[in-house]
């Protein structure tokens, strides 16, 4: 068995390329047997590139307002202008929070809304950096930026040129859902397409912004849309570089357990992510989509970051995560400790942080 799944993978080993034929005979089995047989070859590449350390970030997910005007139908997170669960959250509250929480990173995502306008997200960037000026800011997806853009009627390139005045040092991966305009017609027509998407994230790197990567997956996709989007996301990886991480994130499906996503079928996910985005230097282990357990599995599957700590994230919880609000960073190094790796704290670039351990 094992020879066989080196067999088909062996270019990637190689340092070559593995193309979109042999990655579609390789997952076109997930049976338990065959899938432990592609997480020792994932995990080889892992460890090939990070040892065994597994990293964490203490950070804090803040999502100032869920009001949103694009109506996504798989979003349990977003509210229409006036709907009664709708909010925002005001610069003072958000300032107060990362104060309390002293975070390594802030991971910034909202909704398209006139509350939340251009000027007033560049200023509570502009914000955060005066009052904390060693904090990572990561902030606003290529949706967002976008509708910045359009909104302000600015070119694309100033408004992120903007940002990083102010002080944002890189970008979220949200917003790209799946790459395929099937699903987009059916479940989130209204959205930037896969081409917009990846533009807003080809000009960030011509200007030299670290962005992430995603992909939501759960929707009832082929094996092949799910390939279709990997793989458009390494072409531009190719010509750009700037990708520094991609996190695979499970439709959140809440109480409706006949359609959660098995275990398995998650880890696969990273694993196949770890195969084909070779140019890719991380692989997220989301856990507040997969949970913890899972996560920590995952590790062993071709991840080698658990994101961080969070608080006050909704996004997730707001579809039905079941998983908790947050995590303190003991927590976060007891799961990796407990899975068999080497625990270690990092920053927004991923460079290792050192701390007096009480």
């Amino acid at each position: 068995m094992m020879e066989a799944v080196h067999a088909r993978v062996s270019p990637v080993k190689d340092d070559e390329l593995l193309d979109r034929e042999a990655a579609a005979a390789l997952f076109e089995d997930l049976s338990p047997n065959r899938l432990f047989g592609i997480a020792q070859v994932a995990n080889g590449l892992r460890e090939a590139r990070h040892g065994r350390r597994a990293t964490f970030v203490d950070n804090l997910h803040v999502n100032p307002s869920n009001i949103c005007v694009r109506a996504c139908k798989f979003c349990g997170f977003a509210a229409l202008p006036g709907e009664a669960h709708a909010y925002d959250i005001d610069e003072d509250s958000i300032y107060r929070e990362v104060e309390a929480q002293a975070p390594t990173e802030v991971h910034i995502v909202g909704g398209l809304n006139h509350q939340w306008s251009y000027a007033r997200s560049l200023a509570l960037v502009a914000g955060l950096r005066e009052r904390f000026p060693a904090l990572y800011i990561k902030s606003f997806t290529a949706v967002e930026m976008d509708w910045f853009a359009r909104t302000a009627k600015l070119s694309l390139e100033s408004v992120l040129e903007a940002f990083v005045d102010a002080g944002m040092n890189g970008m979220p991966g949200g917003g790209a859902e799946l790459f395929s305009e099937r699903i987009r017609r059916e479940h989130f027509r209204h959205k930037l397409g896969a081409d917009a998407w990846l533009e807003v994230h080809e000009r960030a790197h011509a200007l030299g912004i670290p962005t992430n990567a995603t992909m939501l997956y759960g929707f009832g996709e082929t094996l092949a849309e799910r390939l279709h989007h990997l793989f458009r996301l390494r072409e531009v990886q190719a010509r750009t570089g700037g990708f520094v991480s991609f996190i695979p994130l499970a439709m959140q499906y809440g109480q409706d357990s006949a359609r959660v996503i098995p275990p398995f079928e998650n880890l696969a996910m990273v694993a196949m992510a770890r195969l084909v985005l070779d140019n890719i230097p991380h692989i997220k282990a989301y856990w507040p989509m997969i949970g913890t357990e899972t996560a920590a599995a995952a590790l062993s599957w071709g991840a080698d970051d658990l994101d961080g700590t969070l608080g006050l994230e909704k996004i997730a919880h707001a579809s039905g995560a079941a998983t908790p609000k947050q995590m303190a960073a003991a927590s976060m190094r007891r799961l990796i400790e407990t899975a068999g790796f080497e625990a270690v704290e990092r920053d927004g670039a991923y460079r290792p942080l050192v701390r007096a351990v009480a």
